[in-house]
């Protein structure tokens, strides 16, 4: 595990915690259990998949109030749990894949902890805590409903953010590394004096390749176009890939190619999303 953090054993748990956020109350609390969490802290849930529960709430750390996210992994299936018998908990996925990011240069929020517990065969909870990124927003919510609405400061603030972010959707893929789940709602971003920046989230199935596999890309900008919103134009869909295929020289000269790919699968998905929704 990483050196920037403490291994403790607590109860039946294991846990990893950040030396930069120590906190002898958490950390009894997260040894403890969710019920414990819930009794000792004032939670806020937060709305997570139906294979996870996520809360949050504030902690002092070095005198400082600060607000954490707690996300407990749950059981997916019989398979689920099976699998892993003998393979690393979803939390230590994510944690080595959050970890990852920040040693690539990719910004990410900071963990507090994590944590694998064993109450019993059948129960082995585990979870990941992390630091709230403050002023930070999902990139969905900088895009008003009507793009009318937007004035020319607003437009070019817009126009800089999906050129910022394909950019570094680019600089990731040069990398080798696969977001597992690229939609906007998993990409946090703070707009700053300097520019954009971007904090990416739920990292689980995030992986590094020594080169990046092409149907993972191309999973990875679908994922990204997948996004209707009303005020995200062709264009400015155009303006994304253009930023991308800047930090991303190899595929560059396919880019035509690669534009139709993406098109084509992405209105496969759609299609197939949109029927779903229709039968429901």
């Amino acid at each position: 595990m990483d050196s920037g953090f403490d291994k403790i054993r607590r109860n039946n748990c294991t846990l990893f915690i950040n030396k930069n956020f120590r906190n002898d109350s958490l950390e009894q609390t997260l040894s403890a259990g969710e019920k414990t969490l819930q009794e000792r802290y004032q939670l806020t849930t937060v709305f997570s998949s139906d294979t996870s529960r996520v809360h949050k709430f504030t902690v002092r750390f070095a005198g400082v109030e600060r607000g954490i996210y707690f996300k407990q992994y749950l059981c997916r299936s019989v398979w689920d749990f099976i699998k892993h018998l003998v393979r690393p908990s979803r939390a230590r996925r994510a944690f080595k894949a959050t970890l990852m990011l920040e040693k690539n240069g990719f910004e990410v929020p900071a963990v507090v902890a994590m944590g694998e517990c064993k109450s019993s065969f059948f129960d082995r909870g585990n979870f990941l805590v992390t630091l709230e990124v403050e002023n930070a927003k999902q990139i969905y919510q900088f895009m008003p409903d009507n793009s009318e609405s937007f004035t020319k400061e607003q437009l070019q603030d817009k126009r800089e953010l999906i050129r910022v972010f394909g950019r570094t959707v680019g600089t990731m893929h040069a990398r080798g590394i696969f977001h597992g789940d690229l939609k906007l709602v998993n990409v946090l971003a703070r707009q700053e004096r300097n520019g954009w920046r971007f904090f990416f989230i739920d990292n689980e199935r995030t992986k590094k390749f020594y080169i990046l596999p092409p149907w993972l890309r191309l999973k990875n900008l679908v994922q990204v176009n997948m996004d209707r919103s009303p005020c995200l134009t062709n264009s400015d869909r155009m303006r994304f890939f253009k930023a991308y295929l800047q930090e991303t020289l190899l595929i560059a000269r396919k880019g035509t190619e690669w534009a139709k790919k993406i098109s084509t699968k992405t209105n496969r998905r759609l299609e197939k999303r949109d029927k779903c929704f229709d039968y429901k």
